[in-house]
């Protein structure tokens, strides 16, 4: 299976695992009971009740404030939920000590109900396995994609899974679920130091040892991520005790984070140009993200500082900032080359938003009115504001594509319209040297082309050194349309070709290299330098004409071609008709 296959299939899992979370693993999820402990008390595996919440399930079942819970008393499964969340619609039976006696507090959790600070959590995810699925559709082939998109899949997806996270009927399926997402999350984390070592090759001192350092550190954080969760089954280390929720397990935690992102921050200095800016972007947000795990790590153990609601809002919002921020990166710098068809896309979404909701709001702004009017004139005004709507379609559409451009698609269009310029002033410059020299270097900057080159008919049957019949020229000439070089057997090297022609004549070809960026060219932007070569070629063969060195028409260059053909053809016969007629003089 190719490595696209693997990557999409992988990615796949990971939405599919998604949707299942969302539709029905969360609906399993038994909300808290309303009540607090002290974790630990003085002896470990026992909690006390310091707050019960009036009317919740846990002062209606009977548990009070000083009631006294032994862990060790739990059967597996039962300390598994007690630590990880119960599930809706499963009774609860909970031994607790009161004083001298020992009872049994029988409860059924209530179902629980994503809060709005959740949903970030969801649409995040699924966004960065979306982003993964983009990268594995149009970068199979290059290392930085596939590593970026197993990085996403597995750290987003173990978010979702790990820790308790995805409550499921079985306790045991959930046990073992728990048990793998331990192990996506200690694999994903490092593969943040594998991507920064793949740029500005080979590494350095520092970068190895941070690489090292975040490969040991995670095979730690691993292991005893597993020991956790079987603590959590089995109590042999008290679960909510100071050796999970100490100095240890925090000093981990975060190493894991940090390591690889300083990894990667000191990979920056080492690059240049493009690679450095579409290093940075993606590091901007993935680092974010890496950072706003490691500060809620430490947050939680501080004194003072519950483990409440404010913590998990920031690292929910923080799991939606990260795939927004690399989304934002594809559009405005051009990561993949998708930004034309979703340009296209978010200008027509906006345009239905806008029109659709002025129909809605000045709906809503007559409802009054209308309530007090005929049916008859209730259907004149809707069909009235429909027809003003319709008629006003393509000012909106122009509002909000400018809108669009600006926000998402600047430096494409700066980009592009500096080629449309370059295009616009190449007829007025009177040095052919000066013509083809800033336009390779126009090309070079602003089509992010690796190299940029024109061949030029030299009116002796080749094209720089590549001759007339090759397939490429062949079929520039034939067609005069942009080729795509991988499509032939060709010598010339480079992406692609655009016909180069003056009084419908090929008088040479500008050949664009692959863009340094690693994506390929959009079609406005392909369309922007066909435009720039049609007029190089105008201008070079006005300044040919000029200077008194008028180029053979096209069908005159070919009558002489064949003319001369012919001539030799017949010179040749000739001479064989004369051979023909000495030999049988000879014979006779």
């Amino acid at each position: 299976m190719s490595a696209r296959r693997w990557l999409l299939a992988l990615c796949l899992f990971g939405i599919l695992l998604e949707v299942y979370a969302v539709t029905n693993g969360y609906l399993f999820f038994g909300a808290p009971i309303g009540v607090r402990y002290a974790f630990p008390t003085t002896s470990a595996f026992v909690y006390r009740v310091t707050y019960v919440v009036p009317g919740g399930t846990a002062a209606k079942s009977g548990l009070r404030p000083g009631d006294v819970i032994d862990s060790r008393l739990f059967a597996p499964g039962m300390r598994y939920r007690f630590f990880n969340g119960g599930v809706s619609g499963q009774l609860v039976h909970l031994p607790v000590t009161r004083g001298r006696q020992n009872l049994t507090i029988t409860y059924m959790p209530r179902r629980w109900y994503m809060p709005w600070h959740a949903w970030f959590f969801v649409i995040g995810t699924l966004w960065a396995l979306l982003f993964a699925a983009l990268l594995a559709w149009r970068r199979p082939e290059n290392p930085e994609a596939r590593v970026l998109c197993v990085l996403l899949v597995l750290v987003f997806e173990s978010q979702m899974i790990a820790n308790g996270n995805l409550e499921l009927p079985s306790v045991g399926l959930e046990f073992a679920l728990n048990i793998f997402g331990q192990v996506l999350s200690n694999v994903g984390l490092p593969l943040l130091a594998v991507y920064a070592l793949l740029f500005a090759r080979p590494p350095g001192t520092l970068r190895r040892v941070l690489a090292t350092l975040s490969y040991f550190v995670a095979s730690l954080a691993l292991v005893w991520g597993v020991v956790s969760c079987v603590a959590d089954w089995n109590g042999f280390i008290d679960p909510a005790g100071p050796l999970f929720y100490g100095p240890l397990t925090v000093t981990l935690n975060t190493a894991e984070l940090l390591l690889p992102l300083l990894c990667a921050l000191a990979t920056i200095p080492a690059l240049r140009g493009a690679e450095r800016t579409r290093f940075t972007w993606t590091l901007s947000t993935i680092g974010f993200f890496y950072a706003s795990l490691a500060a809620t790590s430490v947050l939680v153990v501080i004194p003072g500082v519950a483990y409440g609601l404010t913590i998990v809002q920031i690292q929910t919002v923080c799991t939606l900032v990260a795939p927004l921020g690399m989304t934002y990166a594809l559009l405005n710098r051009r990561l993949l080359d998708i930004g034309f068809a979703l340009n296209r896309a978010t200008t027509f979404a906006g345009v239905s938003v806008v029109l659709v909701g002025i129909f809605v709001l000045v709906e809503w702004a007559l409802s009054d009115w209308m309530q007090s009017t005929s049916h008859s004139a209730n259907l004149a005004v809707t069909g009235a504001l429909a027809l003003v709507l319709g008629f006003s379609i393509r000012f909106v559409q122009g509002r909000v594509e400018h809108v669009v451009d600006n926000v998402f698609f600047r430096k494409r269009r700066q980009d592009e319209e500096a080629i449309r310029r370059m295009a616009a002033e190449a007829p007025y410059i009177t040095e052919r040297h000066v013509l083809l020299a800033r336009t390779e270097a126009v090309l070079s900057k602003h089509a992010d082309a690796a190299f940029a080159g024109i061949l030029l008919d030299d009116s002796s049957g080749t094209y720089g050194s590549i001759g007339e019949n090759d397939p490429a020229l062949v079929a520039l000439r034939a067609r005069h349309e942009r080729l795509d070089l991988h499509t032939l057997q060709t010598s010339i090297e480079g992406d692609y070709a655009y016909p180069m022609v003056a009084r419908g004549r090929l008088i040479g070809a500008l050949v664009l290299g692959p863009k340094r960026s690693g994506e390929t060219y959009a079609p406005d932007e392909s369309q922007a330098i066909g435009q720039l070569a049609h007029s190089v070629a105008g201008a070079i063969d006005v300044l040919a004409t000029a200077r008194g060195i008028e180029p053979i028409a096209g069908n005159a260059m070919e009558e002489v071609r064949l003319a001369t053909r012919t001539l030799l053809a017949g010179m040749n016969e000739l001479q064989q008709r004369l051979d023909d007629a000495l030999r049988a003089r000879a014979a006779n």
